[in-house]
């Protein structure tokens, strides 16, 4: 997948406008020169950048993140202050739109860009980040998988070492994107807003879909899944041409006919179980007793991480592009531009 992003990035690029890396750990030689071959068979300046060196300071909070995730908080000993700007993309994105003004978006000051999490703030599970990343509340929460950095200035301010040690002393804070929490506490107050078209994940994507993304980040059921939703039949393909020939032509799996029923069964639960809990907690509570669930939400637990309707979802992206483009100032708190806010019971509970 990170070589597929690469080529995407190369393709959408000016030539001579960037240097391009794969830093990877825990990856065998091995796998490491055949993503250097599958570059240069294509013509890609890219580089494979081994940082097995410096994934050994890393220790991994739980089991659910390799130490690849952890690598971006360690990039101040990577990259020095020759490089002006740097951009970093998840391995599961795809650019679908020129670079340019990405590469040369303002940043106003900042040392660094993104773009919203915006799913915390239609669940309401944004009260929850904010309180575990003492982030104030009406702080914004940015989504890690796409960032922006003023180099030199992430460097002087020391800001990923201000992470590393946040995660360090609180990584029960950190257990949900540890990278990304981390990286929330440290840049509270000096981050800019991107255009959300440059992170639109499959939230966006299977709520909303007016926009046409500049890039897509699958962030939770991958194109590679045997279970990936019908939206994405296109990507699987996609990757599965890109790859032929290499040794990981077989990374993209036959999809059965049970396959997809399931992963259609599988987001009609996500879409619609929270909705049927909710009816019965209105109107016939003690069913929900029956079965050992809490009548209540409260903020002290995951909320559900569908959005109440695709109108909060098409409403919140619209408002984050404005206030990227400096239309409106910056929107605090964001999920404020949602229907009902401050009004009845918080949003997700």
């Amino acid at each position: 997948a990170a070589c597929c992003q690469l080529k995407t990035s190369w393709q959408h690029l000016e030539p001579g406008a960037a240097e391009l890396f794969l830093v990877c750990c825990d990856v065998s030689e091995d796998q490491r020169s055949a993503a250097q071959a599958f570059f240069d068979a294509r013509g890609i300046p890219a580089r494979v950048v081994d940082a097995s060196q410096v994934a050994e300071q890393i220790r991994p909070i739980n089991q659910r993140w390799p130490r690849a995730a952890y690598l971006r908080l360690h990039y101040d000993a990577l990259f020095d202050r020759s490089f002006d700007r740097l951009v970093y993309f998840d391995a599961d994105t795809r650019v679908r739109a020129p670079l340019a003004p990405l590469l040369s978006a303002d940043l106003r000051g900042r040392p660094a860009g993104a773009v919203h999490d915006f799913i915390y703030y239609v669940t309401g599970n944004i009260r929850r980040r904010r309180r575990d990343l003492f982030l104030g509340e009406t702080a914004p929460y940015l989504q890690s998988g796409v960032m922006l950095f003023d180099w030199p200035a992430m460097l002087d301010l020391g800001i990923l070492q201000k992470a590393r040690a946040f995660l360090e002393a609180h990584p029960q804070s950190c257990k949900e994107a540890p990278d990304q929490d981390a990286l929330n506490h440290a840049l509270l107050d000096l981050w800019t807003p991107l255009d959300p078209r440059w992170n639109l994940h499959e939230t966006y994507l299977n709520f909303g879909g007016q926009l046409e993304p500049y890039l897509e980040h699958y962030t939770s059921t991958k194109p590679w899944s045997r279970r990936r939703p019908e939206r994405w039949q296109e990507a699987a393909r996609w990757y599965a041409a890109e790859l032929k020939g290499t040794p990981w032509e077989d990374f993209i799996p036959p999809q059965t006919i049970g396959d997809q029923l399931q992963a259609r069964a599988d987001f009609l639960k996500f879409r619609y179980a929270p909705k049927l809990r909710n009816g019965l907690s209105r109107r016939a509570p003690f069913l929900l007793g029956l079965v050992g669930v809490a009548r209540e939400r409260n903020d002290d637990e995951e909320l559900p991480w569908a959005p109440r309707n695709n109108k909060d979802v098409e409403d919140m992206a619209e408002a984050l592009m404005a206030e990227a483009e400096g239309r409106v100032p910056l929107i605090r708190p964001p999920e404020s531009v949602l229907d009902g806010y401050g009004t009845g019971r918080p949003i997700g509970l």
